[in-house]
C-alpha cells in the first residue's frame, strides 16, 4: 500500500521536479553528513554534490576546499576553471592535482623565507606522489582511459591524500634539498617567478589579484620544482580562466553535458553547455600554441635540466636559463593578450 502511494506521488511530479528533489537530497547528505558516516565520507559526498552541479574536476575540488574551510570568496573557483581537463589540454596534469596546489599556495601566502618555501614544496610533492599512487598517473588523458567513472573517482577521493600530505611532507634527499635551496634563493634575489612574470606582462590587470598570485606560487619550476608543465603556461591558463570562467551550479546542465560526453558528442564542450567550457577551450588553444612555439610543454624538455640535481641547478642559475624563461613568460602574456582581445 505504501509503495503504491509513493508511486502515485511520483507520477504527479514532473520528471524534472522529481530529479531535482533527488539531487537536492544528495546535496543535503553531502552538506550535513549522514549518521554512521565518517569525516572522509562526508567530504566525499560534499565533493560529489559539487561535481554534480559544476561538472568539471578542478573547480569542483576547489569549491569543496573552500566550502570545507568556510571561505565564501569563489574567485579561486573561476581561476581554476581552465585547469579542468588537464592544464591547457588532456596531455598535462589533471585538475584534481592542480587545484589543491593552488589552494595550498593561497593558504600559505607568506612564503618569503626559504624554510617556509621548502616546507610547502615538500607537502605539495607529497600530495603529488600520493595522487599518482591512487590514480596511476597525474596526467589527465591517462586517467580518462578508465572512462568517466575514473575521473569521478579521482575527484571524489582527493581529500584524504590532500590532508595526509599536510601531516606527512616529503623528506628530500640531501642533494635535492641543496639544489632546491640554491634555486629558491636565486629566484628570490632576482624576484623571478615564471607565473608572476606572465601576470606582470598582461595588458589588462583587472583580474590579477593577490589571491591569484598566491595561488600560482606552487607551480614554480614546472609544478613544485618537478620540471613538469611550464608554470608560464599554467599562469596563462589561470589568467584566461580569471577573465572567462563563470561558476556553473546547475545539476541539469551538468547532467546534459555528461550525457553528451557518454554519447561521444563533441557538443559537450560547447561554450554554452557549461560555464567553465569557454575557459577550458581557450586554455587548450593556448596549449596548442605553446607546444608549437617551444616544442614541448614541460620545464625539463625546454631547459634540459633536472632541478633535483645540484649541477643542473647551478647551470640554470649561472647560464642564461632565467633570461630565456622570462622571454617565454613574456611571449605567453602576449598570446594571452591576443586571445583576450578576441573574447
Amino acid at each position: 500500500m505504501k509503495s503504491e502511494c509513493v508511486n502515485k506521488a511520483r507520477r504527479r511530479l514532473s520528471r524534472r521536479e522529481f530529479t531535482k528533489i533527488t539531487l537536492l537530497a544528495v546535496a543535503a547528505m553531502g552538506t550535513a553528513g549522514i549518521s554512521g558516516f565518517g569525516i572522509l565520507n562526508a567530504k566525499r559526498l560534499r565533493t560529489l554534490n559539487n561535481y554534480l552541479r559544476m561538472g568539471h574536476c578542478a573547480p569542483t575540488v576547489m569549491k569543496t576546499l573552500l566550502d570545507i574551510n568556510g571561505i565564501r570568496d569563489t574567485s579561486l573557483v573561476t581561476y581554476s576553471g581552465g585547469l579542468a581537463g588537464g592544464i591547457a589540454g588532456p596531455g598535462m596534469e589533471c585538475g584534481v592535482l592542480t587545484a589543491p596546489l593552488m589552494y595550498m599556495g593561497f593558504r600559505n601566502e607568506n612564503l618569503s623565507g626559504l624554510p617556509e618555501q621548502l616546507k610547502i614544496i615538500s607537502i605539495a610533492q607529497s600530495y603529488i606522489n600520493e595522487f599518482n599512487r591512487l590514480n596511476g598517473s597525474s596526467v589527465c588523458i591517462n586517467i580518462r582511459k578508465g572512462g568517466m567513472e575514473s575521473c569521478k573517482e579521482a575527484v571524489c577521493s582527493f581529500y584524504k591524500p590532500f590532508i595526509e600530505a599536510g601531516s606527512n611532507p616529503l623528506i628530500f634527499p640531501d642533494e635535492t634539498l641543496e639544489s632546491y635551496s640554491l634555486l629558491l634563493e636565486a629566484f628570490y634575489k632576482r624576484k623571478f617567478h615564471c607565473s608572476h612574470n606572465v601576470f606582470n606582462n598582461l595588458k589588462d590587470k583587472t583580474h590579477i589579484t593577490k589571491e591569484l598570485l598566491d595561488a600560482s606560487w606552487l607551480f614554480t619550476g614546472g609544478i613544485s620544482l618537478l620540471n613538469r608543465t611550464c608554470d608560464a603556461l599554467t599562469a596563462g591558463v589561470m589568467a584566461i580562466s580569471s577573465a572567462t570562467a563563470k561558476i556553473e551550479k546547475s545539476y541539469f546542465r551538468v547532467a546534459r553535458m555528461n550525457r553528451l560526453f557518454r554519447e561521444e558528442n563533441n557538443e559537450a564542450m560547447n561554450n554554452e553547455i557549461n560555464n567553465f567550457n569557454k575557459a577550458i577551450n581557450y586554455s587548450q588553444e593556448l596549449g596548442l600554441w605553446f607546444r608549437k612555439e617551444f616544442g614541448s610543454t614541460t620545464c625539463y624538455d625546454i631547459c634540459g635540466l633536472n632541478f633535483s640535481r645540484i649541477k643542473d641547478a647551478e647551470q640554470y642559475i649561472s647560464g642564461n636559463c632565467m633570461d630565456r624563461c622570462e622571454r617565454i613568460a613574456q611571449k605567453v602574456a602576449e598570446k594571452v593578450n591576443a586571445i583576450g582581445s578576441g573574447i
